[in-house]
């Protein structure tokens, strides 16, 4: 008994239990906050009461229980796992009706997970969504995107959001707690319906190659916490933590270890893809962790990619046909002019499109001129669509999150000195990318300290920074669309002063297009501030900007801003920065920037480090 004990001590034991890794003077408890979890009252505090009264529980003997009573139904994997510890074996007779089917369906599946590029539209996903992936076996030798595998069962970790909730209460609760969350498994196509056609993510499969024993042990777990309430933090207590937590049980690492205090998806990701597959009970492997990785493309990226394999005359056809999101003619001459299969290759094209534009922006001619194309679609012969093979970045080998940079600066009025420029996470219109979110950026944190002037003295702090630039991707008729810029922080209110900071809110709203490899775009809205070193506490204010990728690792960006709290020449400001960027690899890059106010003017060039 005393062997069987000391189990509790184990920490594969206390990870079936989900007792969280904790600081070292917190109490040991479990993350599962559902009674059901437990055996022993006091289980999600004890691991050892909570092994005494499973060992119990596994004892009795079935025969007179109903079916799916007996706690061999209910935690099938703390029964292999303890037999596989102590040798003991259960009674026999258990009947499990729904384990039964679990087991049936997933026992000899591969284990993968599935992550979400960020979508700006929901807090809580702003930094991407990680889920886990079953796949049966038999579906192992195909393409993992065909029709078998949308049948492949997501686990899904999320939060019960009333409907009734708001924004600001859904972000106040969502940072403070007052959630509960729990795991949930639904066909994959659902997700890929949500995620990739309705909110234009990218999904990447990553595949797990973990050892037999591991993999069946960590099914059985899913089937024990499936359904089971968990306390939910959009910063640490997430899906993330949460499989990652999950996946601990059979990976003796911490999976959530990085350079910040909080966890985001990518953080695991990338550490899954730096480990080897093995736990802390089982034969060490020194295969990697990472088996494969599969890109799902969102709807936006298939239809950019179709777009781009047409000829010029192809895409010239392509936008006859279709002149405007509620309008469809099929007797122009340059589409008839086209060959059978290349009226095909234009065809497909427009009704991923045309999806497109119904999932994001219903109108009620869409259906129609679906339905249109599709009878089009039929008599065609097979068409030759080659679609774009341009490779995409999977978040696990991208520019990681976390920057630090160092620059020299020389202010006209100040003199020179050094800039420190500490950003935790996570990406900015410089050095954003289709893994993430295109021409977007979101920074969380980003604090500069100036050195040189005196004392080192506060620059900016922002607490966050978001910018969505919305910009069309291919030249056929679209919905309107805003672009968006929204942040709050703190900052000197000129170039020429050490101690000026003020605080401020921006919110902004326009307009962007896309010509070639350049986006200019234009802003108008409002600054909310503080009064310590401006006039007036509300200023309208408009932006104008220019975004231009000159290649593949170079890129600028232009702006001029202007505000007027209409209250005379010390409530106005007009500022203007040029940026430029050089990538050396995906750790390091060069900046080089210039800006002027109506009082001074600067120049700031340095390395940055991403880690």
């Amino acid at each position: 008994m005393a062997n069987e004990i000391s189990l509790a001590d184990d920490e594969q034991w206390r990870s079936l239990l989900h007792f969280d890794r904790g600081g070292f003077f917190e109490a040991p408890r479990s993350a599962v906050i559902d009674s059901n979890f437990f055996l022993a009252p006091n289980g999600a505090t004890d691991p050892t009461a909570e092994l005494e009264a499973t060992l119990n529980a596994f004892r009795e003997d079935p025969k007179s229980m109903e079916a799916g009573a007996h706690a061999l139904c209910r935690f099938p994997a703390r029964a292999l796992w303890i037999s596989r510890m102590t040798g003991e074996q259960w009674p026999q007779g258990a009947v499990c009706p729904d384990l039964d089917v679990w087991k049936e369906r997933y026992q000899d599946a591969s284990v993968g997970l599935v992550f979400a590029s960020g979508y700006l539209g929901n807090p809580a996903s702003f930094f991407g969504h990680l889920m886990i992936q079953l796949t049966p076996s038999a579906a192992e030798s195909k393409e993992w995107v065909d029709a078998t595998q949308l049948l492949d069962t997501s686990l899904n970790f999320g939060a019960d959001v009333p409907a009734t909730d708001g924004l600001a209460k859904y972000m106040a609760k969502g940072l403070l707690g007052g959630y509960e969350a729990k795991f949930s498994n639904a066909p994959f196509y659902r997700n890929t319906t949500i995620y990739s056609e309705r909110e234009m993510r990218d999904l990447w499969h990553y595949e797990l190659a973990l050892p037999d024993w591991d993999r069946q042990l960590l099914i059985l777990h899913l089937y024990e916490i499936l359904g089971q309430d968990y306390d939910y933090l959009f910063l640490t207590q997430n899906c993330a933590s949460r499989i990652a937590r999950t996946l601990e049980v059979v990976v003796d690492t911490d999976l959530t270890a990085g350079s910040v205090a909080w966890v985001t998806p990518e953080s695991v990701i990338r550490n899954i893809g730096t480990i080897n597959s093995s736990s802390g009970n089982s034969n060490s492997s020194d295969q990697p962790l990472l088996k494969s990785v599969t890109h799902v493309p969102s709807r936006r990226l298939i239809t950019e990619q179709r777009y781009r394999a047409l000829s010029s005359a192809e895409k010239t056809a392509a936008r006859r046909i279709v002149p405007r999101t509620d309008h469809l003619d099929l007797t122009r001459p340059e589409y008839l002019a086209l060959s059978p299969k290349r009226r095909a290759a234009v065809i497909e094209t427009l009704q991923s499109h045309v999806a497109l534009l119904r999932d994001t922006q219903p109108q009620a001619t869409y259906p129609d001129i679906t339905r249109r194309l599709q009878l089009e679609r039929l008599g065609l012969p097979p068409g030759q669509q080659s679609e774009n093979t341009q490779t995409s970045t999977p978040i696990h080998e991208a520019t990681p999150s976390s920057a630090i940079r160092a620059q020299g600066i020389y202010n006209n009025v100040l003199g020179s000195g050094l800039r420190l420029t500490i950003r935790p996470l996570h990406y900015d219109l410089m050095d954003s990318e289709a893994t993430r979110m295109p021409n977007a950026a979101l920074e969380i944190g980003t604090t500069k300290i100036d050195l040189g002037y005196g004392n080192p003295k506060l620059r900016e702090f922002t607490l966050f920074s978001i910018t969505n630039l919305y910009t069309q991707h291919v030249p056929l008729p679209a919905s309107p669309t805003l672009a968006w810029h929204a942040s709050a922080g703190i900052a000197r209110s000129a170039l020429d002063c050490n101690n000026c900071l003020d605080g401020n809110a921006k919110l902004l709203a326009g307009k962007s297009s896309q010509f070639g490899s350049h986006i200019p775009f234009a802003l108008i809205g409002g600054q909310l501030r503080t009064q310590r070193h401006n006039d007036g506490a509300l200023a309208p204010m408009a932006q104008a900007g220019l975004l231009s990728h000159w290649a593949s690792r170079q890129r600028t960006l232009l702006t001029l801003e202007h505000a007027d709290a209409l209250q005379g020449r010390s409530s106005r400001s007009t500022h203007w920065n040029i940026q430029y960027r050089l990538a050396l690899n995906n750790n390091l890059d060069i900046r080089v920037e210039a800006q002027g106010d109506d009082d001074a003017r600067e120049l700031a060039a340095g390395m940055s480090f991403y880690f």
